[in-house]
């Protein structure tokens, strides 16, 4: 059975071999050719050499061919930051800009870096597509909204849910595009990620969500595709209503467990992806502490339905031997070296405190307030930008009233404030060193609501 035979008969909710291993190659993937976030994303022979290297250096039976949400947003207008380590991030949210829908530019397959990546993708698929599964993904349309309105749209949704329709029916209508044009590249799989979906309650998913991402699970599925669902971030509350909505497959970061979503898996036949820890295992864990978290990830998963991955698309600086001991344990069983002299989390986490490199406590003091913001890194991570955002546009209201700072747990500084604070889910705010909002994007009004009630007291 080759890599793809194996991905499509489990994405088919069917029993194979071995469970298939599926690295979600992002950016992660230049450094494997001594390139960068920017190249990578901009020029089409890189990433094709970048993906196929990855496709074989760690045996895996599917990889992904772009991983970048904001080329959509850019096509309408959206302006982006870009990172040599990181995918961009868009800055400049056009409908927030005193733009209309109707200013926006006609969304078509010649524009931007769109052309680059559909000839990539087919590339791919001609090149290692007969034994290697080939994922093509897209924006989903409720993350491409808040692209376009930028964190106001969650104000939109409760004040003005008239217009935030209109936008997520536009939205829609990208995305439906995008899985159309994508088949035709002949990808094996189209994935739609709509990480911002973890933000809301499960009332706001079946109102802002399942009807905008029907559209494209119904043009892929019409046209003899496969078609998948990946939300980061914690999607507890919201798994079930994205298996109804009747993909092929869905996938979740760490913060869901993977028991629960296996007995769903079951009652929808519905398959399902995930979760190996980004940062605390496959980022600063030892290739055996990795392969430890994999081996419970497939006894829980099983041989039916069930694809193993990484929570979300790769940090950059992912070791290279932790991503190999994975594929080389799943694909042929072999077992990392006790002796391979790389750090333990444990250790690395130890080092760090030696080192110096720790994140202080803050001193609140009266009439101030201090805000938290743990996250994977906002710059790759649309929930954390968004969440960064969310204080970014309160914080000249209270000038020095107000400091606050970003804790990335992509450092083991930040992972080791992240459990000194008990923050178990991402991303997360903290007020006063108090958890105020868990996985929520919170809207202005609510936000300075809580501001000032610390501030009074």
């Amino acid at each position: 059975m080759t890599g793809k035979e194996r991905v499509l008969k489990a994405l088919r909710f069917q029993e194979v071999d071995r469970v298939p291993w599926v690295p979600f190659t992002g950016v992660h993937v230049a450094r494997l050719i001594g390139s960068d976030a920017e190249k990578l994303l901009k020029e089409g022979d890189v990433l094709v050499e970048a993906v196929t290297a990855a496709a074989e250096r760690y045996c895996a039976d599917g990889v992904c061919s772009a991983f970048d949400l904001q080329a959509e947003a850019e096509v309408l207008g959206c302006d982006l930051h870009w990172s040599k380590n990181n995918p961009p991030a868009v800055t400049g949210h056009v409908l927030a800009q005193g733009k209309t829908l109707e200013d926006l530019p006609e969304f078509t397959k010649d524009k931007g870096r769109l052309p680059m990546f559909f000839d990539a993708t087919r590339r791919l698929v001609e090149k290692i597509g007969d034994k290697t599964a080939v994922f093509a993904l897209c924006c989903g349309p409720f993350t491409l909204a808040l692209h376009l309105r930028g964190s106001d749209f969650i104000m939109d949704m409760i004040k003005k849910p008239e217009e935030a329709h209109k936008v997520l029916a536009f939205c829609s209508e990208v995305t439906r595009k995008m899985g159309e044009w994508y088949m035709e590249t002949g990808a094996h799989v189209v994935a739609v990620v709509d990480p911002m979906t973890s933000q809301i309650a499960p009332k706001h998913f079946e109102a802002f969500v399942t009807p905008y991402v029907k559209p494209v699970i119904d043009e892929v599925h019409v046209k003899g595709g496969i078609v998948t669902l990946f939300c980061c971030g914690n999607a507890t509350k919201n798994i079930e209503l994205m298996m109804q909505s009747k993909p092929d497959a869905i996938a979740f970061d760490e913060q869901v467990d993977l028991a629960f979503v296996r007995e769903l898996a079951e009652k929808y036949k519905v398959c399902f992806e995930g979760n190996i820890p980004l940062t605390t295992t496959l980022l600063f864990g030892s290739p055996r502490e990795c392969v430890a978290d994999v081996k419970k990830r497939i006894e829980i998963g099983g041989t039916a339905g069930y694809i193993l991955s990484p929570g979300c698309d790769l940090p950059y600086d992912t070791p290279f031997y932790n991503l190999e001991a994975v594929g080389k344990y799943v694909a042929i069983g072999e077992e990392p070296s006790e002796t391979s002299g790389f750090l333990s989390l444990e250790e690395a986490l130890a080092q760090a405190e030696d080192s110096g490199d720790i994140l202080e406590d803050v001193k609140i003091e009266p009439g101030k307030v201090f805000i938290e913001i743990v996250t994977l890194d906002s710059e790759g991570c649309a929930p954390c930008q968004y969440m960064c955002e969310a204080v970014k546009n309160v914080a000249p209201l209270y000038g020095e009233k107000l400091e606050w700072r970003e804790s990335l747990i992509k450092s083991a500084a930040g992972i080791k404030r992240t459990m000194a604070l008990g923050v178990s889910t991402l991303p997360t705010m903290l007020i006063n060193n108090e958890v105020v909002y868990d996985n929520i994007i919170p809207t202005a009004d609510d936000l300075m609501k809580q501001i000032d009630k610390r501030l009074k007291g």
